[in-house]
């Protein structure tokens, strides 16, 4: 059966006749809110009083937080991913919470000044009166349900429902609609039979939208800030951490810094399983993060950020250098990360330099640090990334990390706590890809947090000369070579089958699709 992957680009220039293009900015404020999220069962037999009753008790912490935000003059703020009805609902349970949401590029409405006119909106008429009231932004996370016809596709499920970011502008007209391309164990939604990647435009810069694991693939984010120029990310997250490369603070302040764009990641805040941390991320680090993995509670982050020039096309250089001579120090053990095999090597004394290669890539660490009390390892992995047959990112990785040694050297613990103080650390990767993303995680007050303007990265070379503020848990170039994606990775991911012929079609989907946590 061969899959046709649509993908369409769809930037915004101007709605309701008002064009931004001559504005001057030079900052704007920007604000992401992480929501303690209110959590309710998940029942076929909800009613849509109830789901509204539901809805509302998050929704009135938006408003909280929203009248917070435009009291600061905020120019736009983010809310989380499944910030509204939160997690956990089957499909049949999310259905009284969703509405019906109109294509903004072919109608122009502000629900707070029409809230009649579409039944059953509630929710928009309530995001649209946030923005409005507040003269600000609002980018929030819902969900939108769509007609289908089983004779169009015999899969159709009474109706299509999609995993949706909303944007209403100052005068709460709905500006922009995204629905979530690459989903994640999302049985509540459909994959959209058109992969639109959607932007907006502002008096402060084009915005593009993005949802939680969209942001591990090419397609849509990346398209946009290469080949578009778009240098901003609005980003509602429902993200759950996983060490240790994929920590909500490290890896989207690493991207931000990677791709040279502000992003704005919002995240719900359900320590119980792991969601937290969200942040105000610039090319040069970190303005604003919260890490908060011990309460339940909500934090508003506000900072000024300075406008970043959209530009046609964004120019990655090629591919690093390769290592002519490679001659790769101490002794060599593999230990799984993630469920992938690296090659490592422990390093000893308060000083020195390792070499580890792994297939195409090699992997250079110049390092001092005050003290030898902890194992620390240093590594390198280049292959396709997955578990049980199911492969689909192709990953290029350098990276020093703590250890536990026990017997065996495990480098893959949860290792939140450290007391190693560096005072100098220099990575280099080799034959890697033009997309990497360095990222630096630190032990801070019994939880992770984030260096601020003590590293520097340049072209596969991650610099802190004088070393970081806090003792080191781990710090990495993470590459992704997208091109060599497995093609049952990303694309039957970001496909929703129309005309599927049969149940063993269906089960190779399902599989392909998985990802481990």
């Amino acid at each position: 059966m061969i899959i046709k992957f649509i993908y369409v680009a769809v930037l915004t220039s101007s709605v309701g006749g008002f064009l931004f293009q001559n504005e001057t900015r030079t900052t704007f404020r920007a604000a992401v809110y992480e929501h303690a999220v209110h959590l309710f069962p998940s029942s076929s037999s909800t009613t849509r009083q109830t789901a509204l009753a539901n809805m509302m008790m998050n929704l009135e912490e938006y408003k909280r937080q929203a009248d917070i935000a435009g009291g600061q003059d905020v120019d736009i703020l983010v809310f989380p991913e499944m910030g509204i009805y939160g997690l956990g609902l089957s499909r049949e349970g999310i259905a009284p919470y969703l509405e019906n949401i109109i294509d903004p590029e072919k109608e122009v409405w502000s629900p707070c000044d029409y809230p009649h006119r579409y039944p059953n909106s509630e929710v928009q008429h309530f995001l649209s009166c946030l923005a409005k009231n507040n003269s600000l932004y609002i980018v929030a996370n819902f969900g939108d349900r769509q007609p289908c016809s089983q004779s169009l596709d015999p899969n159709c499920q009474a109706q299509y429902q999609y995993n949706t970011d909303l944007v209403y502008d100052p005068r709460g007209i709905l500006v922009a609609k995204y629905h979530k391309v690459n989903l994640y164990f999302e049985k509540s939604f459909d994959f959209p039979p058109v992969n639109k990647a959607v932007t907006f435009d502002t008096p402060f810069g084009v915005f593009a939208l993005a949802i939680c694991f969209d942001v591990l693939f090419y397609d849509p984010i990346i398209d946009l800030i290469i080949n578009h120029g778009v240098r901003n990310v609005a980003f509602p997250t429902a993200w759950m951490d996983r060490l240790p490369f994929l920590s909500s603070i490290e890896y989207h302040s690493a991207f931000a810094a990677g791709m040279g764009v502000n992003m704005l990641a919002a995240n719900i805040n359900y320590p119980r399983m792991r969601f937290h941390g969200s942040g105000i991320y610039t090319p040069n680090g970190a303005s604003r993060f919260i890490y908060n993995d011990q309460t339940a509670s909500g934090k508003l982050l506000v900072s000024d950020l300075s406008v970043i020039n959209k530009h046609g096309s964004v120019t990655l250089p090629p591919r690093t250098p390769t290592l002519k001579t490679p001659h790769v120090t101490g002794s060599i053990f593999k230990s799984k990360l993630h469920y992938d095999s690296y090659n490592l090597t422990l390093i000893s004394g308060i000083s020195g330099h390792a070499t580890v290669c792994h297939n195409t890539i090699c992997c250079q660490l110049n390092y001092s640090r005050q003290n030898t009390n902890e194992t620390f390892a240093f590594g390198a992995f280049d292959g396709l990334h997955g578990r049980n047959g199911s492969y689909f990112m192709y990953l290029q990785v350098c990276t020093l990390l703590k250890c536990t040694r026990t017997g065996n050297t495990s480098c893959d613990d949860r290792n939140m706590q450290s007391q190693t103080m560096f005072n100098n650390v220099h990575i280099t990767g080799y034959n890697f890809t033009s997309y990497i993303y360095p990222e630096v995680l630190l032990s801070q007050n019994g939880s992770l947090g984030l260096s601020i303007g003590r590293w520097t990265y340049s072209y596969g070379v991650l610099h802190a000369p004088t070393g970081y503020e806090a003792p080191l848990v781990s710090t990495s170039l993470y590459g992704r070579l997208y091109s060599t994606d497995d093609s049952n990775g990303r694309e039957s991911c970001s496909i929703r089958l129309i005309n599927r012929k049969s149940l063993i079609t269906d089960l190779v989907v399902t599989l392909t699709c998985r990802i481990s946590e």
